[in-house]
């Protein structure tokens, strides 16, 4: 017989297990004990144990044993003395795994044990899963068990023969038992396409076979679906009353004062909405560390496209993970997801479906939907709670910036990065500030820099923050700054009026109430007027660079249409993608858009007219910065010049203001003659900047090609080509005594 003390050391018992594997191995004999008897059982017999002594099944025994009717084959009964020796292994066992818990020590299958409150027929089937991982031995064994050498894993129908022959059967004998439910395939066997039938193959999932044999759980097969959200310890709550509101919403649901709400009945879920994904996972990763579970995010719509096995491969690993580290779910909706869910399509794998068969999984812990829509009112009809996350403001905005930059231990902030201005400027949310200033710090260490500058901070912004136009508007680099632009005092007065007013827009409007009596936007809108060439494009570039937003210069021609409606729809394309990407627009030569409104002749006049009222309010309700340039201030539509915020008349330089242009528009790299006569330039020629650049670098071209610095020769010739460019008629009188260089030749 196949006594108890054959397999067990009872000098052993009650002593702690010093390993996980220990326990393994007493489990094994265990299984190893039922085995050999029910291969002796089978006719088997042998002196020798299965695996102690190395028992080798022959070709001519499985032979016998095959030959043999079906009707003469003895059935499966019970076994009193089998089943008083499982019934002892396993208290002896338990004596065991009482003493290593005393002694402060944890196993692996006594976790799993508590964990999903295994019976003893569940154990025996994780057990001979596992067996045939772990000792190929096994597989032969079970393969004559199953009189199928081809199918060596252990199936449903060996399990049953086990199980009967150590527990009494209730009932009919003819009575099979089921022993393997929904809740063992959800957590530890692969799906077989029967899964009811006996001859069901038990197969470990991966995960849980390297849970049961020790393996570490270091690969992520999945993460493009599902993956652990983590941030570390020292980051700091951001969103105080959206977390109250949380925390206060689900003890209520916890507590029972909103029962059975959710997806199904008896479930729990919660829709948060924000169009920041990671600022509701943020209050979602606190909320769980308080509660001591692990967050886990799904992506809804990357799960429903792959094939039923692999679906349900993915699901079976993220419930098993979300139970064995104690972890709550969090699935990502899109707006096209809601939709879904609603209205399921017909097949019955659409996505209402497949959150209806993962919230009844999780359940009774929480599942918490988001998405970019804050009130999606299509979910009301499955009753589920949402609850708004409100954007951060300008001052938390401020102090999420100021976290993040000084985070980085390695790397400090410029001098001439003010946070509060970035806070106010940018509209950007909790997570896009961490990539951005991640991606500055990343390019600043590869340019082998120490400071996050803020040319740093602007190229990372509009890396990351990418608009499509749909070839609209086309991105412009400001090269240019308060130093290099030559105009007025008032005029530079009113440009950086309109930066400080942009700049404070969200402080001001917020703290002293002003949004509340704003019934349009709350963007800054500047119109630079003025003859060609007197420094529009270079005045927009300067308040792109003080701002730190990035410039995209609308292209008029691609906007405007001859086809009815075509104009509005392509400004709804424009005003509708710069929403969302805080950046400045430039309209150049904006009169062939904004013109003034004729009286009603035709149809023509009529759209013309609704047109531009289009426009007025697309600009009105923009609340980012709009700049628009013309040389024809009057023909632009009086009702428009009113609601523009800041106008400024960018006038001919005059000779004062030229002579800076002349002294300072090239480099001090540059060389340049001594007998250069900047003043004779300024005084005689009535030039815009423009001219007076195209002047110097054409001049600095020519000194290059003779190798020689820039001298009064270059400079003169190239204020021919310059004037024979623009039309203009060369008076030689003009030049003085310069006038030896015009036409001459070497």
């Amino acid at each position: 017989m196949y006594q108890f003390d054959e397999y067990f050391d009872l000098d052993k018992r009650n002593r702690p297990y010093t390993a996980p594997g220990e326990e393994l191995e007493d489990y094994l004999r265990l299984l190893d004990m039922m085995l050999e008897s029910y291969l002796d059982f089978k006719g088997m017999s042998s002196q020798t144990k299965l695996f102690s002594r190395g028992l080798v099944i022959t070709e001519s025994e499985m032979k016998g044993y095959f030959d043999m009717p079906p009707y003469f084959r003895e059935r499966d009964i019970w076994d009193p003395v089998l089943s008083a020796g499982v019934d002892e292994s396993l208290r002896y066992i338990a004596d065991r795994v009482q003493a290593t818990k005393s002694a402060g020590g944890e196993l692996r299958i006594e976790r799993l044990k508590e964990t999903f409150s295994l019976d003893r027929t569940e154990l025996f089937a994780v057990l001979m899963a596992l067996a045939v991982q772990i000792d190929r031995r096994y597989e032969r064994i079970f393969g004559f068990l199953q009189d199928d050498v081809s199918k060596p894993a252990p199936t449903v129908g060996l399990l049953c023969a086990l199980v009967g022959r150590v527990t009494p059967r209730e009932g009919s004998e003819e009575t099979i038992p089921q022993p393997i439910d929904e809740r063992m395939y959800t957590y530890f066997f692969v799906r077989a396409e029967d899964r009811n039938d006996l001859h069901s193959p038990l197969v470990l999932q991966p995960l849980m076979k390297k849970l049961l044999m020790g393996i570490p759980d270091e690969g992520r097969p999945f993460s493009a679906i599902f993956q652990m959200y983590e941030e570390k310890d020292e980051i700091p709550l951001f969103f105080d009353e959206s977390y109250e509101k949380l925390s206060f919403t689900l003890s209520r649901e916890r507590s029972g004062v909103f029962p059975g709400r959710g997806m199904s009945p008896g479930e729990s879920t919660v829709y948060l909405g924000n169009e920041d994904g990671d600022t509701v996972l943020h209050l979602l990763f606190r909320y769980c560390s308080g509660e001591g579970e692990k967050l886990y995010v799904l992506d809804l719509r990357q799960l429903l496209k792959l094939k039923e096995d692999l679906r349900q491969a993915v699901l079976s690993e993220l419930f098993l993970r979300l139970k064995i580290y104690n972890g709550m779910l969090a699935v990502r909706l899109t707006a096209d997801d809601i939709a879904d869910i609603v209205i399921p399509d017909e097949s019955g794998l659409g996505l209402s479906t497949l959150l209806d068969t993962i919230c009844r999984t999780v359940a009774p812990k929480f599942v918490f939907l988001f998405g970019e829509k804050e009130e999606p009112g299509e979910l009301a009809s499955l009753s589920v709670p949402f609850l708004r996350i409100p954007d951060a403001t300008a001052e938390l905005r401020s102090k999420i910036w100021a976290y993040f930059l000084n985070a980085e231990d390695d790397i400090r902030v410029g001098d001439e990065v003010n946070v509060p201005d970035l806070a106010d400027c940018y509209e950007i949310p909790y997570g896009k500030v961490q990539k951005v200033i991640g991606h500055a710090a990343a390019n600043a260490r590869m340019a082998r820099e120490s400071v996050i500058s803020k040319r740093l901070i602007l190229e990372s912004l509009r890396q990351l923050n990418q608009v499509d136009f749909s070839g609209l508007a086309t991105y412009v680099n400001p090269a240019y700054t308060w130093d290099d632009i030559t105009i007025t005092e008032p005029q530079k007065a009113i440009m950086k009026t309109a930066c400080d007013r942009y700049r404070l827009r969200n402080r001001i409007g917020e703290g002293w109430g002003l949004k509340r009596k704003n019934a349009y936007g709350n963007g800054v809108s500047i119109l630079l007027y003025g003859p060609p060439g007197t420094g529009k494009t270079m005045a927009a570039q300067v308040i792109a660079n003080e701002l730190t937003l990035p410039l995209y210069r609308v292209d008029i021609s691609q906007i405007s249409s001859k086809y009815i409606g075509e104009t509005e729809k392509n400004l709804a394309v424009i005003f509708a993608a710069a929403a969302k990407a805080n950046v400045i627009l430039f309209f150049d030569e904006a009169d062939a858009l904004f013109s003034k409104r004729t009286s009603v002749g035709d149809s023509h006049d009529k759209y013309a007219n609704s047109e531009t009222a289009y426009l007025l309010q697309k600009i009105e309700e923009y609340d980012g910065m709009s700049i628009l340039s013309t040389n024809y201030y009057n023909n632009f539509d009086d009702a428009f010049v009113r609601r523009i915020t800041y106008s400024v008349h960018m006038e001919q330089p005059d000779k004062k203001t030229r002579y800076s242009l002349w002294t300072t528009i090239l480099p001090s790299t540059t060389p340049k003659a001594k007998n250069v006569d900047y003043r004779f330039l300024a005084d005689k020629f009535e030039l815009s900047g423009s001219n007076i650049k195209a002047i110097l670098f054409n001049a600095a071209y020519m000194a290059g090609a003779e190798n020689k610095p820039i001298g009064m020769k270059h400079i003169v010739r190239a204020m021919e080509y310059e004037f024979n460019k623009l039309g203009k008629l060369v008076n030689n009188s003009d030049f003085g005594k310069y006038e030896k260089y015009l036409q001459v030749r070497d």
